[in-house]
């Protein structure tokens, strides 16, 4: 629920607090009501704040009552902020001229949000099922991005055991309210036919409006039409969902490549097709994943290509890309050109690093450390992060470069805040060392979250008011766009690039496969486990081996998660057992004794999140080459 507020200041700046439902009770928050149990508290507060969902009283909230349709059409009306209906006709019998929620009805039978339950009648009072909740909020969804429909190319719904129960009709609307994380199931079912208390539908419409804080979509330009000229350039990034940062960064470098390359095709290719179906799901924009983009030039008949990447440095990612183009497309296109990555040569470095500089210098007061979050990588090219740390401080030494992810030859956050508060600085600048500013920046780094950047640094001793948060992207920086227009500019064919690729192990289509796993004598040893995510990082792990079957007393850095499951979210949130609870170590850390299947491969888990009450998929790998016998 972090970006609630946020997405509230926005829709809602302009819209006056209206009394739609009689009688109306709406306290300052949750804390006013005495019928809202725990984990529904913080969606309640929201609903009350905004005054989306009335109180039944002024000391009840009606938290289990069933949700109604007039109730669920009134909050979605006071989200999209009270349009004003004009000639357009109520069609219903049951719903009077006079009624407080006549607006919000007719509205939304106009939009094409809401049918009735005859051609007559609405059924106002009647309780909404839950399969009509996931239509209802699903065809908003898509109204506010000027959608005709939204779905999920992906199924999520059918790890549910009562997926079948879901009526034809409403499918694709359950599927694309699950896969977006707005419905999580009641004890582990989706029970479409079931109502929802006004609690849940409460949960449902805050995890929908986080979901939609980043920004317009319909400002970027996915870059994906299909090539009309000889000659294209292939602009790759990673992706992020985070619209604004999107349009700010990786739209911002395309637009500069179209201005440099006039006669060029110049579109876009994501590598990170998790974002791509994110963005598909949630906004309905159509974005490349790479491959998508080279096979869409090689039906064109594309003849020269340039391919520039926007990565940092010639890690993983710029080694796939590297592979895919040499393996794949080699023999498709007349030339293949591929640009630099953005930190190659000396003067790359020396350009960004003043970049850097000047993209903070107003905060440079000589009492203040700016700190740059890197993402971090296993790489061997992880070592840009260390060598950009000792240029920028040859003169200022106030600046500070760390990492997400833990590695070896970077500095971690533990490094970083020491380095602050060794220096004896009063006030802390926290920005991204990346091209966006996405999901790492806005909550690795800015995020409330007790492991964040910034939570981190008030815990040791900062008061919040002096760690200020800058969530710029490179991207946004015109030195560091104009370096890579440069980098595309000189470009060479992929047999004459002297920079090298590290391949990636992970990737079964590079030359170098992955280290096979090796078996391990019954005993004890620690391990290297990495995560997918830098929100569930595991700090230790001691491995015991027995009779052949591993398991891993796994101690992870925070304490945002309070059980694990090993399969995915969907299965976890079906199960009715096998689910295994923290326990708090010496040091209050919290630990899970999982069972291990290998080592060396991407296993599959399920987190459980205290705060917002969902599983998540995490995947954990533990490393067969660093185990050490105890």
């Amino acid at each position: 629920m972090r970006n609630c507020k946020k997405l509230m200041a926005l829709l809602l700046a302009a819209v006056m607090a209206l009394s739609l439902s009689v009688p109306a009770f709406a306290a300052e928050d949750g804390a006013g009501y005495a019928d809202v149990p725990g984990w529904a508290k913080e969606y309640v507060d929201v609903m009350t704040e905004e005054k989306l969902i009335d109180g039944k009283t002024e000391t009840t909230f009606g938290a289990n009552d069933p949700m109604t349709r007039a109730d669920l059409v009134v909050a979605l009306y006071r989200l999209a902020g009270s349009p004003e209906v004009k000639d357009v006709e109520n069609p219903f019998e049951d719903v009077e001229n006079g009624a407080a929620y006549k607006d919000a009805v007719v509205w939304a039978f106009d939009q094409k949000i809401v049918n009735g339950k005859t051609a007559e009648t609405f059924d106002p009072a009647g309780s909404a099922q839950r399969q009509e909740i996931a239509k209802i909020v699903c065809e908003f969804a898509a109204r506010q991005v000027s959608k005709d429909s939204l779905k999920s190319r992906v199924d999520e719904m059918s790890a549910f055991p009562d997926a079948a129960n879901v009526d034809a009709w409403a499918k694709d609307y359950m599927n694309w309210a699950v896969a977006s994380g707005f419905i999580s199931g009641d004890g582990g079912r989706l029970l479409p036919h079931g109502t929802a208390t006004r609690a849940e539908v409460s949960a449902i419409l805050c995890r929908y409006m986080d979901d939609a804080s980043t920004g317009d979509a319909s400002k970027d330009d996915p870059r994906n039409q299909t090539p009309s000229k000889d000659t294209e350039l292939l602009v790759v990034s990673f992706g992020t969902s985070f619209n604004d940062n999107r349009v700010a960064t990786i739209k911002a470098i395309e637009d500069d490549m179209a201005k440099a390359f006039p006669d060029w095709d110049v579109r876009r290719g994501f590598t990170a097709n998790i974002i791509i179906e994110h963005v598909y799901r949630r906004d309905g924009e159509q974005i490349d994943d790479v491959k998508d983009a080279l096979d869409r030039a090689v039906r064109a008949g594309v003849k020269d290509l340039v391919v520039q990447p926007t990565h940092l440095m010639n890690g993983y990612e710029y080694g796939d890309l590297r592979n895919m183009l040499e393996k794949k497309y080699a023999d498709k296109f007349g030339s293949i050109k591929i640009g630099a990555p953005l930190l190659t040569s000396d003067k790359d470095f020396e350009t960004v690093a003043k970049a850097m500089v000047d993209a903070t210098a107003s905060f440079d007061d000589g009492k203040t450390a700016i700190c740059f979050m890197g993402h971090g990588t296993e790489a061997a090219s992880n070592a840009i992060y260390n060598q950009m740390q000792k240029l920028i401080q040859k003169d200022h030494e106030n600046y500070f470069i760390g990492t997400v992810d833990e590695t070896e030859t970077a500095a971690t956050l533990d490094d970083v805040v020491k380095a602050v508060k060794d220096g004896g600085y009063e006030k802390v600048v926290l920005r991204p060392m990346m091209i966006v500013a996405g999901d790492h920046a806005n909550n690795d780094m800015a995020g409330d979250d007790v492991d964040s950047w910034k939570s981190t640094f008030i815990a040791n001793g900062f008061k919040a008011e002096n760690v200020t948060c800058e969530i710029k992207g490179l991207g946004e920086v015109k030195a560091v766009r104009d370096l890579l227009v440069a980098h595309a500019k000189a470009a060479v064919k992929l047999e004459d690039t002297d920079i090298t690729s590290e391949p990636n192990p992970e990737n079964p289509d590079n030359e170098m496969e992955p280290e096979p796993s090796k078996e391990l004598a019954d005993g004890a040893y620690t391990i290297d486990v990495e995560s997918d995510s830098a929100m569930f990082k595991v700090v230790a792990c001691e491995l015991t081996v027995k009779d052949g079957k591993m398991t891993a007393k796994l101690t992870l850095s925070g304490t945002g998660y309070d059980q694990m499951y090993v399969g995915t979210k969907g299965q976890a949130a079906n199960a009715k057992d096998g689910f295994v609870k923290y326990e708090e170590d010496a040091e209050g850390k919290y630990t899970f004794t999982i069972p291990v299947a290998a080592l060396g491969e991407e296993l599959s888990y399920a987190a459980h999140g205290v705060k917002s009450g969902n599983w998540f998929d995490r995947t954990l790998t533990f490393d067969a080459a660093s185990a050490k016998a105890k």
